[in-house]
């Protein structure tokens, strides 16, 4: 993930690909589930970053924590780990 960190890396390998107009859509197969729950955990850091520059909150501190608070509370237990738990529980039977 270049986004959080250039070095930062999660092991896995693409379990499908799809050509698009503009690129590839690619499905990652992350080699446990702590992995694929560590890769969802900066995913969410991602998702919340990309929220607060939509919202134009560049150096405002505590616009910035606001905004962070607000997507949690929207989207959160898309990244529980029950939720991910039933993901790779879901893949594993696939």
């Amino acid at each position: 993930m270049p986004t959080l960190n250039p070095d930062l890396r999660y092991l896995g390998y693409v379990a499908w690909c799809l050509r698009r107009k503009r690129g590839y859509l690619v499905g990652i197969a992350f080699v446990d589930e702590q992995m694929m729950f560590s890769a969802r955990m900066g995913e969410q850091v991602c998702q919340i970053e990309r929220y607060c520059r939509l919202h134009d909150a560049h150096d405002d501190l505590q616009g910035i924590q606001a905004l962070a608070l607000e997507w949690v509370q929207a989207h959160a237990d898309e990244f529980s780990h029950d939720t991910v738990r039933k993901a790779f529980a879901q893949a594993v039977l696939d």
